[in-house]
């Protein structure tokens, strides 16, 4: 459930019932979707999340990496793209033996992943999230500096939040809103019982952001490895870096507001659902005459600090599986 504050918040007008009948083409797709393909969908949702609800935790994160054996198959081009991306970061592991190794562990981390949204809020009581280097959002708020912390898509990213909130580190961020209005409720439903607080994307995405990093009432989260317009934008790793998104978007706001730049990420432990959540120091930024210059050099220095982290422990990036060469 990959988040942007670049994207819109998809309030599109609900399609008419009558237009799966009655409608041209393009009314009747969006109709059936709505109003057919999305039910069904959001009903398995329901039922698979409230039954993993039911299950302890190690047994639900279990449930998820024994799916993976067969939902991988369902996704055979993300399986081929995680694979030309792990033979190009890491070439000294890029026999056939090794690849497959790393695709398992991906894909069960995935699987894993997914399931454990029905007991996020158990996580943290359950004694299974390590966290390295919190000082580090303690002192940007002794200092009573606007706290920005940028996560990143590796292992269960979601213990990011519960780590800084279970710290006394309760803040905001924005969220791309999922297609289906169901699998959206469940994710809403999940993170509110962690005490996570979000707002959906929009077009006043970045001066709800500002606004909320002038009020220094917590961190504001941003997630900076996104998958938006078709493209898996950050780490850049060779690509021509896009200024049109999270990346560049945190750096500006850091830069406007004076804000502690704070890259996060979390690392799975072993094949189970246990967690070590790691704060990176404060980025610094620099300052230049000419703010396009100071634009696209503070890009590459966040760019350069998130890229080796992904590239170590890529059997445990979500975006591995869309991540694809320019040209």
């Amino acid at each position: 459930m990959p988040d942007s504050i670049a994207s819109d918040s998809g309030s599109a007008a609900v399609p008419q019932i009558r237009s799966i009948l009655l409608g041209a083409a393009e009314q009747r797709r969006t109709a059936v979707r709505y109003w057919i393909t999305d039910v069904l969908v959001g009903a398995g949702y329901y039922v698979l999340h409230h039954a993993m609800r039911l299950l302890p935790v190690d047994a639900c994160s279990a449930s998820g990496a024994l799916a993976s054996r067969f939902t991988r198959h369902l996704y055979a081009q993300s399986d081929a793209r995680a694979r030309e991306l792990w033979r190009r970061l890491r070439p000294d592991e890029a026999d056939d033996a090794s690849v497959d190794r790393a695709m398992d562990r991906l894909w069960r981390n995935v699987g894993r992943t997914m399931h454990e949204y029905s007991v996020l809020d158990r996580l943290w009581d359950a004694g299974r999230i390590e966290v390295e280097n919190i000082e580090y959002l303690h002192q940007a708020r002794e200092r009573q500096r606007p706290i920005l912390v940028t996560p990143l898509h590796l292992g269960n990213w979601e213990t990011v939040l519960i780590a800084g909130i279970a710290n006394g580190h309760r803040g905001s961020g924005i969220y791309l809103v999922p297609d289906n209005r169901f699998e959206h409720r469940i994710v809403k439903s999940a993170r509110a019982r962690y005490g996570a607080r979000f707002v959906a994307a929009g077009p006043r995405s970045l001066r709800e952001a500002m606004r909320e990093l002038k009020s220094r009432q917590g961190p504001f989260i941003i997630f900076v490895d996104e998958f938006i317009r078709g493209r898996v934008q950050a780490p850049s790793f060779g690509r021509a870096i896009g200024y049109d998104a999270n990346l560049a978007y945190a750096v500006q706001l850091a830069k406007r507001t004076d804000a502690a730049l704070i890259p996060a990420y979390c690392l799975r432990v072993g094949d189970a659902a246990r967690f070590k959540v790691r704060f990176l120091p404060p980025v610094q930024l620099v300052d230049r005459a000419d703010a396009n210059e100071e634009l696209r050099e503070n890009v590459r220095i966040l760019d350069a600090t998130i890229a080796p982290v992904i590239r170590q422990h890529l059997d445990q990036w979500f975006y591995a599986l869309d991540f694809e060469s320019d040209g």
